[in-house]
């Protein structure tokens, strides 16, 4: 048999990989699917987290609660790293469904509830999201309740939804997994502020003055159960420096325990990021209690509540 022609072996040859190629368009047997990606859990928390604080952005309105979130939760979203959209250059479908929107009572309250909830989720796997989503918490209990408690008489406050409200708790019990250095160092600042108060009531009259003595005993009573704890020294003084121009005139005195009281609440605040489970809850007490007792005071600025206390996010 004569062989064929080349350029019919040509032809043939065209033709097959013309045929390949054809087949090539509808399925790749080379090139297996990409995988989609599953997020891992705390993604999935941070996620729902960002959700939350645009929900009250969106929600924030004229009254007090909604100014001071204007401010705050941009600045949480933004630390959240923002709303995930898994395809941002797609055109989104049309949302059929019809929900209303929630208040922003609602959605705060919802914030803070899932943010402790998530915050007890996150401990194991991410520590940093748990501190970021309990101070979170804090920040949204703060701006819900600095409002109300303007020129109210001097209380111990447990946040909501995490200590008492008559027994806290507001310090640690003998297992703490805080150091003593760090519990001296509170106990002084407390004896600190009951000095402060002391000299205040004295420069002051009538319910001023009453209120004063007041705080200086509450803290008084905070330094004395932080030093009742094992492995705490007693690095109290017998006096302390207050200048005496800040205790001259009532709004002068007013500006120097708001000073007092932001101090502590800021120590506190420190403490969420790295705080053992068994410890979140006198800490976040404490810093909220120290807050509330600064927002009762005279002059306060609910400007200057924070986004997440006790937490640097760059």
């Amino acid at each position: 048999m004569a062989p064929l022609p080349s350029r019919v072996i040509r032809a043939v040859a065209a033709a097959g990989a013309a045929t390949v190629l054809l087949t090539a368009c509808s399925w790749r047997v080379e090139t297996p699917p990409i995988p989609s990606r599953t997020p891992t859990p705390t993604v999935v928390l941070r996620d729902e987290a960002a959700l939350r604080e645009q929900a009250v952005v969106d929600a924030a309105d004229s009254t007090d609660l909604g100014v001071i979130e204007s401010g705050l939760a941009p600045e949480r979203l933004a630390a959240l790293g923002g709303v995930y959209v898994e395809y941002p250059s797609a055109s989104p479908e049309p949302d059929t469904t019809v929900s209303a929107a929630p208040s922003l009572d609602a959605a705060v309250q919802d914030a803070i509830d899932e943010a402790l909830a998530a915050a007890d989720a996150a401990t194991e796997d991410d520590p940093g999201l748990a501190a970021m989503l309990r101070s979170i918490a804090l920040s949204h209990s703060l701006a819900v309740a600095a409002p109300g408690v303007a020129g109210a008489a001097p209380a111990e406050r447990a946040m909501p939804g995490v200590g008492d409200e008559a027994t806290g708790p507001w310090t640690p019990t003998e297992d703490t997994a805080v150091d003593g250095n760090t519990l001296a160092a509170l106990a002084v600042a407390h004896d600190r502020a009951s000095f402060a108060y002391e000299v205040a009531a004295a420069r002051a009259s009538g319910k001023e003055r009453t209120r004063a003595l007041t705080r200086s005993r509450l803290h008084d009573a905070r330094a004395e159960a932080l030093l009742a704890l094992p492995g705490v020294d007693d690095l109290r003084e017998p006096l302390y420096e207050v200048p005496p121009a800040g205790t001259e005139t009532r709004k002068a005195r007013a500006a120097t325990e708001r000073a007092v009281e932001v101090e502590l609440a800021e120590s506190y605040a420190a403490l969420i990021d790295g705080a053992a489970p068994d410890d979140v809850p006198w800490v976040l007490n404490a810093s909220y209690d120290a807050w509330m007792r600064a927002a009762a005071l005279a002059g306060f600025d609910l400007g200057s509540l924070p986004a997440l206390p006790g937490l640097s996010v760059s």
